[in-house]
């Protein structure tokens, strides 16, 4: 009987841990000089390392922007242009001095010289966009991890 307690107490202990991660439904679309750029949203969990911090388990808000050409039908992904934004980049952001912009042509060469090369597509299809993507580095292939649907909305 105490083992069947025990475990039990267990397990309502690890889900009370648990926290809601994954990519949320909705994504934004900016026009921009060149194209647009579409903004996917998700939250993902921090890592655990002992009980306690399994008990508050904490997660953060994780953006992917891809600039894209078009947002009409498919865009091959190799046309894309996809970057990573985390809470503590947003955080930098706000915090830069109104004399001091950040660099976004700077930041956007850094990112394109450290992340792999795309494969896969982009499908625009009304109000919503497919996204089907492979990273490919020098360690073989991966899916992104903002792989999946979402309903498009359009931010001015």
């Amino acid at each position: 009987m105490r083992t069947v307690s025990w475990r039990l107490f267990a397990c309502a202990l690890a889900l009370a841990g648990c926290t809601a991660t994954g990519n949320k439904p909705d994504a934004t679309v900016t026009r921009t000089a060149d194209g647009y750029e579409v903004t996917l949203y998700a939250t993902r969990g921090l890592m655990v390392h002992d009980p306690v911090a399994l008990i508050f388990h904490r997660s953060y808000e994780l953006e992917s922007r891809i600039r894209v050409p078009s947002i009409e039908g498919r865009v091959d992904a190799a046309d894309a242009s996809v970057y990573e934004v985390s809470e503590f980049d947003k955080a930098a952001e706000k915090k830069a001095p109104s004399t001091h912009p950040v660099d976004l042509r700077l930041r956007e060469h850094y990112e394109k010289e450290r992340r792999p090369r795309l494969t896969g597509a982009l499908v625009f299809s009304g109000k919503t966009l497919t996204v089907d993507v492979q990273a490919v580095g020098q360690n073989g292939s991966s899916p992104y991890p903002f792989n999946g649907t979402y309903r498009l909305k359009t931010r001015k």
